[in-house]
């Protein structure tokens, strides 16, 4: 957070990286490498990720309240995803 002109704290934007992935039972799971332990859920992707901005929102005015400064994102700015077939 910073402080403005008139004294007032004002919040900063930040971006966050989200992964959305579908598991083995259809439901799509989201989760943002900034913040561990965040995962939340949907059963659609966009749903996933309007909880997953939700759970996002809490953890980082959680994380102010106690007077600490948000991460920054420490997803590159670009992600790749691959499959890689292994033999088990």
């Amino acid at each position: 957070m910073r402080t403005g002109k008139t004294g007032r704290i004002r919040a900063m934007a930040r971006r966050y990286k989200v992964v959305i992935e579908q598991d083995e039972t259809g439901v799509y799971v989201a989760t943002a490498p900034a913040l561990p332990g965040v995962v939340e859920q949907g059963d659609t992707v966009d749903e996933a990720f309007e909880n997953m901005g939700a759970a996002m929102r809490f953890t980082l005015d959680s994380i102010v309240k106690e007077g600490e400064d948000p991460p920054h994102s420490d997803a590159p700015h670009s992600l790749e995803v691959r499959d890689i077939e292994l033999a088990v």
